[in-house]
């Protein structure tokens, strides 16, 4: 027996124990699916020989076939499994070939990988049954079996503790915040320090792609993000977490910063990490720990108004009262309101009224530049004002001109 195939015993044995440790369970009811390996750098290894209309199927887990060829038994493998082997079990009898893999495939897996160790092609039978079945099979070379195992469940380990926080920052931004999850989230990221944690204060940046980013490089680009801050010149206490289709940056501190400092710590963050590139925005005026929350969900809002404004970085101080109007949109009361006000301007009739409406905002409710905008008479103006104040049921300017901006903004502006 090689060095190689005794290794690969070894690991085997190694790995499945290591599937049998509760605490990382979790992991694996994180998919993703069989075409999305194509994205790991093993993958140049790999040829596809077999089930090409199956590559949508999702992987759960990566699993080892090994012993199970020769004893018949298959109990632990599950729907979703993507199945790596050297084909030891079959190098005497290629008969138990035909058998495992059917098997294996009414259980549900997803994929098979076989090194080609052993074997460098399949008997006819097994590939019209992948075929048939769109199962794919994929031979690869020149890599360690254990590396494409382990380069999958990082992955899928990866994805799991990225959800994790996810839902847990959803839990308190979508919702009234709940102090039970804020503490989890609180308890989570900083576990040694329950004694100290109050006395921390905490400031925010969200990172937007320049580019429409999906889920696997973004998490790559994660991971390699927790590395390199353990290297920084810039010395902060740095958490990393993915956020719906960002990244979310939260520092702690002992001391209370100025803004002014805050601001410029994350802009050297920035340009250290070479993340300048980025859509950000930056909650740059400490809070206490326990206003996590709040740091996060200014940091987002920051960056959305970047993303808006065509700008790489926006700040919180710098927002105005565009922070209050934000919270109006968290409102169910105040949205289901504006709702019903943008619900008037929506007939095809009302079209020349809801440009008017937005070309007011845009020039400050003038009438002159307004009318200029739209080539339309000033008293044109003054009588489209008159009908949108009735159709809103107000009559005060101050009233009307709030409403105006409110509907006039990005939730509300597609009626």
């Amino acid at each position: 027996m090689d060095c190689e195939t005794n290794f690969f015993i070894i690991f085997c044995n190694f790995y499945k124990n290591m599937l049998l440790c509760p605490y990382i369970t979790d992991w694996r009811t994180n998919m993703l699916d069989v075409a999305s390996l194509e994205k790991f750098d093993f993958f140049k290894n790999f040829v596809l020989i077999a089930g090409a209309k199956g590559l949508y199927r999702n992987i759960s887990n990566v699993v080892i076939l090994d012993y199970e060829g020769i004893e018949g038994d298959f109990s632990g493998f599950h729907e979703g499994d993507f199945v790596i082997t050297n084909m030891l079990f079959a190098k005497n009898d290629t008969s138990k070939i035909y058998p495992a893999f059917k098997e294996l495939i009414d259980i549900g897996v997803s994929a098979f990988a076989i090194k080609t160790v052993f074997f460098t092609e399949l008997p006819a039978e097994v590939l019209e049954l992948a075929e048939h079945s769109r199962i794919p099979v994929f031979f690869f070379h020149d890599i360690y079996i254990e590396d494409v195992i382990l380069s999958i469940t990082d992955h899928l380990r990866s994805s799991a503790n990225y959800n994790y926080y996810e839902n847990l920052i959803d839990s308190f931004l979508l919702t009234p915040s709940h102090h039970a999850q804020i503490n989890e989230l609180l308890h989570s990221l900083l576990p040694d320090e329950d004694q100290r944690i109050s006395e921390k204060t905490v400031t925010s940046l969200s990172l937007f792609p320049p580019t429409d980013t999906d889920e696997f490089s973004l998490q790559r680009t994660i991971n390699k993000l927790m590395l390199q801050v353990n290297h920084m010149k810039t010395k902060a206490d740095l958490h990393i977490l993915k956020y719906q289709k960002g990244i979310l940056f939260l520092c702690f501190e002992e001391k209370q910063n100025s803004p002014e400092n805050t601001y410029a710590m994350w802009n050297d963050i920035m340009k250290e990490l070479n993340l300048t590139q980025y859509i950000a925005g930056i909650s740059d005026h400490p809070l206490q720990i326990s206003k996590i929350d709040i740091a996060i969900e200014r940091s987002l809002h920051a960056c959305k108004m970047s993303a808006k404004h065509g700008c790489l970085l926006s700040k919180y101080s710098d927002l105005g009262l565009s922070n209050l109007i934000f919270s109006i949109y968290k409102d169910r009361y105040s949205c289901a309101f504006l709702a019903e006000k943008a619900a008037v301007l929506r007939p095809a009739k009302h079209a020349a009224l809801k440009d008017t409406m937005q070309e007011l905002v845009l020039h400050d409710f003038e009438i002159d530049p307004t009318a200029e905008s739209l080539f339309q008479h000033p008293n044109t103006i003054r009588y489209r004002i008159g009908k949108l104040k009735d159709l809103f049921r107000v009559k005060n300017d101050l009233e009307f001109q709030i409403l105006c901006i409110l509907l006039s903004r990005d939730e509300y502006s597609t009626v």
